[in-house]
């Protein structure tokens, strides 16, 4: 019997083909199929949070998305309909939602611009003011003039004549200057703006200084400018036919109205798709939309170089790649929409030879992408999303650390877990693994007293329909808990209760649950069968009748949503010994050894048809916490039979955590 482990996890889906590559690395480090998982440069698998809904279009609209970013405090979403443009941003508290004006109403702007316009806009920002392009209209410039008030209108630069150029297809800062290109009548010229005078493109007749206004036309391509960007030390330009680039005559030499050159770097072409920049290098989308190329200087060759990403997986973009968006966190992953409605992620790093491809999927279509900086200096990944004829902006739910235990005061004193039980049980309420999801929490922040039988708040909080209900203390240690039954209400301010627990519970408390047994306001999921989390356990499913569901037992929280499908498909077990290839000897895999980080769920066999679940995680009843999420090694013997071709499958079918690091199998040959 030899023990076989895999620990890297890195490399994601890889093509169906290279099924007899063995002998390589990559071959344990990715597989067959990986669906809703992805990883990070650790080198776990993990499932894919959950998208949780923020709010419908306009007018049932289907909408492309845009970040404005203001400052890193105050960065917007923008909503492009047909003709209309809304915003939404972050509150004090760092809650997300529709930007509303002194009336108390949305705001919204009059744009003229179609959607099938806005599928094509670029953009670039300087500060409170985004210009944005599309060569069949007149350049816009969107201005922040308050935290809550925007207008459109019209860009007007000096120098340039639009009847005579067309319109641009492409903008960008770079150099202190201000960039247009691919214009509809000359799409193989660039003007370059007058330095820190953004709209002054005239060129002087005479006498001309460094800092004035420029244009030039690219000589060695013939297909129209898709987009330009600024680098590290260049001005990037792409097109179908390549890459190109624009400099002062070098590498490293500015730019400036008497010293420009451009020359076409590589001949790897790029669509029209804006590229996305990770840690200074450039991702973009080639020509034919199927691949994801990395440009950037070598130092080797001293050449600029695009490096193909998806030499080892060409299949996971059969769907057509349409936007790209790099999202920073701490799995640094770069997220791309496919034509077909469905996502991917791509990790990748060049340093440690990272490169891995992690399909998403998800019940309707994705129709728009975008990244949008969060207070904290990360960013939330934004999609617009159809669902049943019907166009969400959801957003990617943030994955949950569970760390506050070791941060707690108590933790050395807890020699049977139970304050370690209570903290993660109060985070799981925290993660979201279900799509187009709602989370309902009857959570206060008003402070409460307890004297014998009575609870008195300091503000009005209490009314008749709690009575029959469950005060519950949101632990802040794990140490501290209360379980309080409201018997009768006495005011808005006062309510008689039973003590229901014997633990240990201040008598004066700021953060509280009021317990509930029904959910309502939702009217989208009218008929369906949904998927339900309370109070970090997995309750099950519900049919929505009414809009809302009713259930037999308390709870503090819930997320009511969408279920998806993780699953992973190793290749062909088997290595060479001795000269044979045992790929393809009769073999049978006895155990497994599954090394887990806060997970809870998940399937494993070696078909399908007989996967043994790991941990069947679910709350027993209200103020009994539900089990502890995995952490550390499980062992489980599956049912397997003696065969030449053998496949490790894991699954994740239930709405809950998943972290893994290791997979050992145990595996006896012939």
């Amino acid at each position: 019997m030899a023990q076989l482990v895999i620990n890297n996890f890195t490399r994601g889906q890889l093509d169906h083909d290279l099924n007899g590559r063995f002998e390589l690395p990559f071959y344990f480090n990715g597989f067959e199929i990986c669906r809703n998982f992805i990883s990070n440069y650790k080198g776990n698998v993990k499932y894919r949070p959950g998208f949780e809904y923020i709010a419908k279009t306009k007018d049932n609209q289907e909408a492309v998305l845009m970040e404005f970013r203001f400052n890193t405090e105050q960065s917007y979403l923008l909503e492009f309909t047909e003709n209309k443009l809304r915003f939404y941003t972050y509150d004090a508290n760092g809650n997300f939602g529709h930007v509303i004006d002194d009336q108390e109403k949305i705001v919204e702007l009059d744009t003229g611009i179609t959607l099938l316009q806005a599928q094509r806009l670029q953009k670039a920002q300087n500060s409170d003011v985004m210009y944005l392009t599309m060569n069949e209209i007149n350049p816009k410039k969107l201005k922040r003039t308050s935290a809550t008030s925007f207008t459109i209108e019209n860009a007007v630069p000096k120098g340039i004549d639009f009847d005579e150029t067309g319109f641009p297809s492409s903008c960008a800062f770079y150099s202190g200057r201000f960039w247009y290109g691919g214009f509809s009548k000359k799409p193989l010229s660039i003007y370059g703006s007058k330095t820190t005078e953004y709209d002054e493109f005239t060129i002087p007749t005479s006498g001309i200084k460094p800092e004035d206004a420029l244009k030039l036309t690219l000589s060695e391509v013939t297909d129209p400018i898709e987009w330009i960007m600024g680098g590290k030390n260049n001005l990037y330009i792409g097109n179908p036919e390549g890459i190109s680039l624009v400099n002062g005559g070098g590498y490293d030499v500015p730019i400036t109205s008497t010293e420009v050159n451009a020359d076409l770097a590589n001949k790897e072409g790029a669509s029209f798709a804006y590229p996305t920049q990770k840690d200074s290098q450039v991702f973009y989308i080639s020509n034919d939309q199927r691949k994801i190329y990395m440009f950037d200087y070598d130092l080797l060759t001293e050449k600029f170089l695009s490096t193909d990403l998806n030499w080892l997986a060409q299949e996971v973009t059969r769907g057509r790649l349409k936007d790209i968006f790099y999202k920073r966190d701490d799995n640094n992953l770069i997220y791309g929409l496919l034509g077909n409605g469905q996502m991917l992620a791509l990790l990748y790093n060049s340093r440690e030879n990272i490169n891995g491809w992690f399909p998403l999927q998800t019940a309707g279509e994705a129709k728009s992408m975008c990244t949008v900086t969060r207070p904290d200096g990360k960013d939330d990944l934004f999609v617009c999303i159809k669902r049943d004829d019907i166009f969400y902006i959801e957003k990617i739910s943030t994955e949950v650390e569970f760390s506050k235990f070791y941060e707690s005061a108590y933790f050395m004193e807890d020699a049977k877990r139970e304050y370690y039980n209570r903290l993660i049980a109060e985070q799981l309420k925290e993660c979201n693994y279900l799509d187009a999801s709602s989370r309902f929490s009857s959570l206060n922040k008003v402070k409460i007293s307890i004297n014998n039988d009575v609870i008195t708040a300091d503000s009005p909080v209490f009314n008749q329909n709690h009575v029959g209900h469950v005060i519950v203390y949101k632990t802040a240690t794990g140490k501290e808990y209360g379980y309080f039954r409201i018997k009768e209400l006495v005011s808005e301010t006062e309510v008689k209760m039973e003590v229901m627990s014997n633990g240990y519970y201040p008598d004066s408390w700021n953060e509280w649950y009021i317990s509930f047994n029904e959910i309502s306001g939702l009217n989208d999921f009218e008929g369906k069968m949904v998927q339900v989390v309370a109070d970090g356990g997995y309750l099950g499913d519900f049919m929505v009748t009414s809009g809302k569901i009713t259930f037999d037992r308390e709870m503090t929280s819930c997320v009511v949503g969408y279920s998806y499908l993780g699953i992973l498909k190793s290749f062909n077990l088997g290595m060479a010994v001795n000269g044979k290839n045992l790929q393809t000897a009769r073999k049978r895999i006895s155990e497994f050894v599954l090394r887990f980080v806060r997970s809870a769920g998940v399937n494993i066999g070696t078909d399908l048809s007989s996967l043994q679940p790991v941990q069947y995680f679910s709350p027993s009843g209200f103020m009994d916490l539900p089990p502890l999420p995995m952490d550390g090694d499980e062992k489980r013997a599956v049912p397997d039979s003696t065969s030449e071709e053998k496949y490790i499958f894991l699954t994740q079918n239930l709405p809950l955590p998943m972290n893994l690091t290791m997979i050992q199998y145990n595996i006896e040959f012939s």
